[in-house]
């Protein structure tokens, strides 16, 4: 990612900018197939130049919300507006809007430049033009020496490309991604998703991409919108999604977390005195709006968890045993039973080369946490 990008990121920030008009508007929209309702009453805004993610599990109605905005699928209710103006008559094919496949959809007997170009002929574009823009394409994708292949003589990651120079090469006011890395292995995904956000920065357009991966969402998006059974449930950039979750189902969705059942004991100045069901008494730092007697829990991500084979001089405390140990390279993640019987797991950073584990299978430890770094959730 370059310098440009960076700066660019860090001060991008228009729906905290009362003055700023969304680009896209979803208002009060709902799908239904026959009795099944797929979108509930959704409103959504989405900014110029933001990089959007929809994220939920499948059948959250996230690819659905993106076809109606497409124009793939009606509207059952509600409506959709792209720079102000209401889409409702606006045909897909008139839309300044294009859609990325996960499949690709690549014509076989085409090659790269015929494949880019399509678009361009079905428009009546001069051929001249065709060419030119073709050979853009080409570039900002890194495929040029490729321009002659066919889809069955590239890798994946080779076709994701041309897939995406042939979705931007009729130069959208919006860019729609569904699940474009999915096919991608691992390595590739990963170096991918900082290319498209490179991309994205450089053409200067709206990007809204639907995942499941959350690593996926939280790599590329300036704000993330998680979907459950057709309803938002959180809409935030990544960082405020991932460090302050709004309820145990965006925790638990946006990577892994420690939920612990805990009783509110008092809560004063800020924070938040819970007891958990092995009697640990546990201090957060909580702006929650519970009470003395309410049933809340503990949330704590892995790596905001010490663990220890002494028992730590402060923090919050519990103690267990080790159950099971993961070495995963860059890190070590212990699950650890509670002397409630409940599980947690703590994650530490492999800083060093070792060829021992100072923790190991069974033994009896101390868990740790800062008031910080925890949270207090009630749904």
């Amino acid at each position: 990612m370059n310098n440009s990008t960076v700066a660019n990121r860090r001060t991008f920030q228009p729906w905290n900018d009362p003055k700023e008009n969304p680009f896209v508007e979803f208002r009060n929209i709902t799908k239904r197939y026959g009795d099944v309702t797929a979108v509930d009453n959704l409103s959504l805004s989405i900014y110029e130049r933001e990089f959007f993610a929809l994220l939920g599990p499948s059948g959250c109605g996230k690819t659905t919300l993106m076809r109606m905005l497409a124009g793939f699928e009606t509207v059952s209710e509600g409506a959709v507006f792209l720079a102000g103006e209401d889409l409702a008559s606006t045909p897909p094919y008139h839309r300044p809007v294009n859609m990325m496949f996960q499949s690709y959809a690549l014509f076989p007997h085409m090659n790269v430049e015929k494949n880019i170009a399509f678009g361009l002929k079905q428009e009546g574009m001069p051929t001249g033009e065709i060419t030119d823009r073709v050979a853009k394409m080409l570039a900002l994708v890194k495929m040029e020496e490729f321009a002659k292949r066919k889809p069955n003589q590239l890798s994946g990651g080779q076709k994701q490309r041309v897939a995406l120079a042939r979705s931007l090469a009729k130069q959208p006011k919006l860019l729609l991604l569904d699940e474009p890395l999915g096919a991608l292995d691992r390595k590739l995904r990963e170096e991918t998703q900082f290319e498209l956000i490179d991309l994205q920065e450089q053409l200067g357009i709206t990007f809204m991409i639907v995942t499941h991966d959350q690593e996926e969402a939280m790599t590329v998006a300036d704000r993330i919108a998680v979907m459950d059974r057709g309803r938002l449930v959180q809409v935030d950039p990544p960082m405020a999604m991932y460090e302050r979750p709004r309820s145990r189902y965006v925790a638990d969705f946006l990577g892994n977390i420690n939920l612990i059942e805990a009783k509110v004991q008092n809560v004063s100045k800020g924070f938040v005195r819970l007891e958990t069901k092995d009697g640990n008494s546990l201090l957060v730092e909580s702006e929650a709006s519970v009470s003395s007697g309410d049933t809340v829990w503990f949330a704590a991500r892995p790596e905001k968890l010490q663990i220890d084979l002494k028992k730590p001089k402060s923090g919050n405390l519990m103690s267990g045993e080790v159950w099971d140990i993961a070495y995963l390279g860059d890190l070590t993640i212990y699950k650890v039973k509670l002397d409630s019987g409940e599980y947690v797991k703590a994650s530490v950073l492999n800083r060093a080369v070792s060829s021992d584990r100072p923790i190991s299978w069974e033994d009896k430890v101390w868990l740790s946490c800062p008031n910080d770094a925890a949270l207090v959730l009630t749904s």
